[in-house]
Order: C-alpha cells, then structure tokens, then sequence
C-alpha cells in the first residue's frame, strides 16, 4: 500500500505510495511511502478490524507509474490487537488495486498480503517490522524487454516513526527480478529506503514531501531516485490528496514517458 516511499500497503502506498498501517508507517515499510493504509483514530480493542476503500487518478510507487497514468480502484483491511492506534500493536491484511483503463498496463490488478509489529521505543517514536507478499493476477513487466506475466515477490521492511511527522523506511527483497539479456531469474537480493515528512500548514491542510531510492523495480540492479510533494485535506473518515510525483531520468529512459518522470496525482481515500 498507495505511498511515495514504500510500498507499503499500510504506510505510504496510494496516495503518496511511501506513504506502505499507522499511518502507512506500518502497509508496505513501507508499502511504502502515499497514506492509503493508514487508519483514522479510534478507541483500540484486541482484535479490532479496520480498512480503507479509494479512487486514485494514477495509481504511483516510487514515482512510477503502476497503471501507465490511468486511473485505479483500491482498498484494503486489517485486523490488529491495538485497533491501528496502540503503541504497540501485532497486525495483518490485505490490500489491492485495480486499473480502471483500457489496456493491459492501465488494467494492471495487484493484491498484497502482509503481516507485522509495531513496537513503542518512547511516547514520540515508533519501529514497525513488516513482511508483505505482492501478487499481480494477470499482470506484465513494465519493463519492455521482460515479456511474460509478471512474476510474484515479496519484502522484509522496517520504518522509524516519529510521531505523525516524519517516517524513515529500508525494505529488502530477496527475490527481485534480475535481467540478463536473454532470460531473467528471481534471484536478486535488493534494497529500497526513504523518507516522508508531514506538517499541518493550516487547520485544513497538511503538507507532505518525501524522497527515495529503488533498487527492487529496477531489473538491471542500479536502481533510481525518485521524491513527492503534495497536499492533503482530512474531512472525517475522508482524506482528500494532490501530489507531483517525479523519477530521475534514469528510470525514463527504462521506463519510458507512460511511467516514469513526473505526473499529478488526485487521490480519495475513505476509512473505516
């Protein structure tokens, strides 16, 4: 999860996809490093249910393009023994989205599944440990020499949280893809870090800006930069985002236009 710095379904996936459950502090250390995980403040019982449902207008991770510029469908639940707000908490779920468009990249599904633990280190900071699965039914490499389906991975990530301000993640892969000319192997151990800083500029809005680096989505191992800035506005359960998103142009010329570079992203998500 939404984001841009991990994936992290819980912490920035989405919306600001580093923005990876506390507010995607814990979805994908991520999912990363866009809020969509995040649960909106409620009184915690042991095994308490939460989640969230939303409409993106281009489904981003770190600063990619998922659903080449297209639009997409997303939600996710979790079940935790701290209802998303305890200092410490053991939690698990699910997360995916849906491309809404018209062809195979802006049709791309992805289901993720992870589980983790939120451990207090003081009454202003946090470490949470996560593990996720990351399917794709159906899905193509967005890297156009790689043809075939796209192949299932999974992620080992941790995020340093200080208070609902600033957000520290790494995350390791073990089995990334690994493109040798002729063939390609999930063979490749790969890392991925950023950060994510929020601070409320008005009773309305809160502003957000985040950078990072990737190793896991690149197949030929070098990996890129990639940062967000943005703008969000919570109405109840309804948290509202505008966000630029922008890659180095390493991944452009990887990538190509459709996914890489810099874009706007609207993103509405709903939380229960």
């Amino acid at each position: 999860m939404q984001p841009c710095l991990g994936r992290n379904p819980l912490v920035y996936r989405g919306v600001a996809a580093l923005t990876a459950a506390a507010p995607r502090a814990a979805a994908l250390a991520a999912l990363a490093l866009a809020a969509i995980g995040a649960s909106a403040p409620r009184s915690a019982s042991a095994g308490d249910v939460s989640g969230s449902v939303a409409l993106v207008s281009d489904y981003v991770y770190h600063g990619l393009s998922l659903t080449c510029g297209g639009p997409a469908a997303q939600a996710g639940v979790q079940i935790g023994t701290g209802g998303g707000v305890a200092p410490s908490e053991t939690f698990a779920g699910v997360w995916g989205s849906a491309g809404l468009g018209g062809d195979d990249c802006r049709m791309a599904k992805e289901i993720d599944l992870y589980a983790g633990q939120r451990v207090a280190l003081s009454t202003s900071q946090s470490l949470t440990l996560t593990y996720v699965h990351y399917a794709f039914p159906g899905g193509v490499y967005l890297y156009e020499p790689i043809e075939g389906r796209r192949l299932d991975y999974d992620e080992l990530g941790a995020t340093w949280a200080f208070e609902d301000r600033l957000y520290l993640s790494l995350s390791a892969t073990p089995n990334a893809l690994e493109y040798r000319g002729d063939y390609v192997e999930r063979a490749r151990t790969a890392l991925s870090f950023g950060g994510q800083f929020h601070q409320p500029i008005s009773d309305w809005f809160t502003l957000s800006a985040g950078a990072g680096y990737d190793e896991a989505s690149d197949p030929t191992g070098a990996g890129f930069m990639f940062w967000n800035a943005g703008l969000s506005r919570t109405i109840g359960r309804v948290e509202l985002d505008v966000s630029y998103y922008r890659t180095a142009p390493r991944a452009e010329r990887l990538f190509g236009p459709r996914i890489a570079g810099g874009r706007v992203a609207a993103t509405a998500v709903w939380r229960f």
